[in-house]
């Protein structure tokens, strides 16, 4: 059996392959957006726990994570809420380092409204 295929069905077929492949892809960087911004939020959320409990060197340290995880996020697709937390994370780290516990709790707690308004506050847009 001999199939022939006009030009027309062959630009068709092109055109519908390659608009299910652009679909995939920016769902997949959705996804992985969200799986950075999720892991920043843990991260975040324990170091405010830490916080709480008046350790500010692990406040430091998991804020470090949580903005590794937020810059990772940041290259998938930029977005103003992740910059600012990225802002807030750094100055919780700095914070952190200079024994400012209670300082860097409240950094950490902005750079969490943020990363929660990055993806509608329930971890996906």
């Amino acid at each position: 059996m001999k199939l022939n295929l006009a030009a027309a069905d062959i630009a068709a077929a092109a055109f519908i392959v390659g608009a299910l492949s652009l679909f995939g892809a920016g769902s997949s960087s959705a996804t992985e957006q969200q799986k950075h911004v999720d892991e920043a939020l843990k991260h975040a959320q324990t170091a405010v726990n830490e916080g709480q409990k008046g350790t500010a060197n692990v406040v430091g340290q998991h804020a470090q994570q949580a903005l590794e995880h937020a810059k990772q996020a940041e290259k998938v697709k930029s977005d103003p809420h992740i910059t600012e937390a990225e802002t807030h994370l750094s100055q919780a780290i700095d914070s952190a380092a200079t024994e400012q516990k209670d300082v860097a709790t409240k950094h950490v707690q902005e750079a969490i409204r943020h990363l929660q308004l990055a993806y509608g506050g329930t971890g996906g847009k």
